[in-house]
C-alpha cells in the first residue's frame, strides 16, 4: 500500500495527517489524490465512511497557491452540517500542517456578517452550500473567475432537481477553460451521471467493482408493530449497550416526538430538526459526538456525509423509501473499517421491502428477535408474508365500499 507521500502530497500535509493519526490512504484516496493532483476531473463513487472528504480535500490544499489572495477552489455540499464538517476538517489540516492558507465557510442560516469578515481575509478555499455561495458571488464578495477547482460533495444530491439550478449558476460564474469539476458521492445513479456530462469535460470515473455497502456491517430486522417500536429500541439498547446510535425517521415531523418518547424511557437522545437554529443543531451534534447523548434522531437529511465517531448502531424506525436512502443511512455506522449493526424495525407491511434492498445493495438481512436480553435467531421469519396490504390503503378501500353501498341503497 502506497503512503500519502508516495501519492504525491507535500511533506506538510503528510505531517498534518500524522497529527490526526491517519497514516495509510484508503482505496478511494489512493485513486483520487494522484488524479486530482494531475488536474483531472473525477466522477467518484465510494461507500460511506471510506475517506472521501480527505480524498478531495488533501490534493486541493496541496495545489492552492498561498501567495494569491483570491478564491482558487470551491467545495459545495448540500447541507449546512456537511459543509461545516468539511470546513473544520480543512482548518485542522491547515493548522496541523502549518499551511499559510485561509478558508471560509458560507452557509445559509449562519451569521452573514461573520462570513463577510472571513471573505475580507481573501481566503483561497471556499466551502459552503450552493445558495449562499452564489449569493456572495452575485454580490461580488467572491471573484469566481479565479477559481480552478470545484468539488461537488454528495454530487447526486447537488445535481438533483432541488439543487441543480443553483449549482450550475455557481459554475457559470467561473471560467470554463480554467475550472476542473469533480463529483464525489456514495451513490451515483444514471440521472446524476447524465447531468454531470453538462458540467464536466473528460472525467475519470472511479466506481466500486463490488457491493456499494461496507462489508463490515451486520444487517438485521426485528418484527414489531408501529406502536411498539420505541419500546423495542429500549430493549435493543439494553441488549447491545451501543456507544452511539442513530435513529432514522422518514417524516421529519416525527423527530421531536421520537426524542421525547426515548427520553421517557430514560434514554438520552437529541434530534436534528430542520427548523432548528444553527446553534441548536450544533448543540445537538456536540452532545452526540461527545457521548452525552446515546441517540441521535434525524431524517434522511442527516444520513448524508456527516461523520460521527464510533456509531455502532443504526436503527430504521421507518423503513427507508428506497435502497439509496438505506445505503446512506447504513453508512453512518461502521466507519473507517469498524464493525457496525443496522437494525430495521419492520411491521408485516414493511417487511416486503427488505428483499428489494438486499438485491439492490448486495447485502443479507437476517431476522432476529429479542429474548431474555439478547438477540437470537427468529425462526418465524418464513411466516412473514412477502406482501401485505398497506393498512392505510385498506382503510381507504373500506370507506369507498361503504360509500358505494350507501349510494346504492
Amino acid at each position: 500500500m502506497p503512503s500519502f507521500s508516495e501519492l504525491g502530497l507535500s511533506e506538510a500535509l503528510c505531517q498534518a495527517l500524522k497529527g490526526q493519526s491517519v497514516t495509510q490512504p484508503s482505496p478511494i484516496q489512493q485513486k483520487a489524490i494522484p488524479a486530482l493532483l494531475e488536474g483531472r476531473e473525477l466522477c467518484a463513487q465510494s461507500p460511506t465512511g471510506t475517506g472521501k472528504t480527505l480524498a478531495f480535500l488533501l490534493p486541493i490544499l496541496d495545489r492552492l497557491d498561498p501567495t494569491l489572495s483570491s478564491a482558487q477552489a470551491i467545495i459545495l455540499a448540500p447541507t449546512h452540517d456537511l459543509s461545516a464538517q468539511i470546513y473544520h476538517q480543512a482548518l485542522l489540516l491547515i493548522k496541523n500542517g502549518a499551511l499559510p492558507l485561509r478558508a471560509a465557510l458560507l452557509i445559509g442560516g449562519g451569521s452573514r456578517q461573520r462570513q463577510l469578515e472571513h471573505l475580507r481575509q481573501k481566503p483561497q478555499l471556499i466551502i459552503g452550500t450552493p445558495g449562499r455561495v452564489l449569493e456572495m458571488i452575485e454580490q461580488r464578495k467572491i471573484k469566481a473567475h479565479t477559481v480552478s477547482f470545484v468539488v461537488l460533495d454528495e454530487g447526486d444530491r447537488l445535481l438533483d432537481d432541488a439543487n441543480q439550478e443553483a449549482v450550475q449558476a455557481v459554475l457559470k460564474t467561473t471560467l470554463a477553460s480554467r475550472r476542473r469539476v469533480s463529483l464525489f458521492s456514495a451513490s451515483l445513479d444514471d440521472a446524476t451521471l447524465e447531468r454531470a456530462k453538462q458540467i464536466q469535460k473528460n472525467p475519470l470515473f472511479l466506481r466500486p467493482k463490488s457491493a456499494v455497502t461496507p462489508m463490515n456491517l451486520t444487517h438485521i430486522a426485528l418484527r414489531t408493530q408501529t406502536r411498539e417500536k420505541i419500546l423495542t429500541i429500549r430493549k435493543l439498547y439494553a441488549a447491545l449497550h451501543p456507544r452511539r446510535s442513530i435513529v432514522f425517521c422518514n417524516n421529519p415531523n416525527r423527530i421531536a416526538v421520537t426524542v421525547e418518547r426515548l427520553r421517557y424511557h430514560h434514554l438520552t437522545a437529541v434530534g436534528l430538526l430542520g427548523q432548528s437554529s444553527k446553534q441548536e443543531r450544533q448543540t445537538a451534534l456536540e452532545a452526540f459526538r461527545e457521548g452525552r447523548a446515546a441517540f441521535l434522531v434525524c431524517s434522511d437529511l442527516g444520513s448524508r456525509g456527516l461523520d460521527f465517531p464510533q456509531v455502532d448502531l443504526v436503527i430504521h424506525l421507518d423503513i427507508p423509501e428506497n435502497p439509496v436512502f438505506y445505503q446512506h443511512r447504513a453508512g453512518r455506522a461502521g466507519r473507517q473499517g469498524h464493525a457496525g449493526m443496522i437494525v430495521s424495525l419492520v411491521t408485516p407491511y414493511e417487511a416486503q421491502f427488505l428483499k428489494k434492498y438486499e438485491k439492490a445493495l448486495g447485502i443479507s438481512i437476517s431476522y432476529r428477535r429479542l429474548s431474555h436480553g439478547a438477540l437470537v435467531e427468529d425462526k418465524a421469519e418464513n411466516n412473514i408474508p412477502l406482501r401485505q396490504n398497506n393498512p392505510a390503503k385498506t382503510e381507504q378501500k373500506k370507506c369507498k365500499k361503504t360509500e358505494k353501498n350507501h349510494d346504492e341503497r
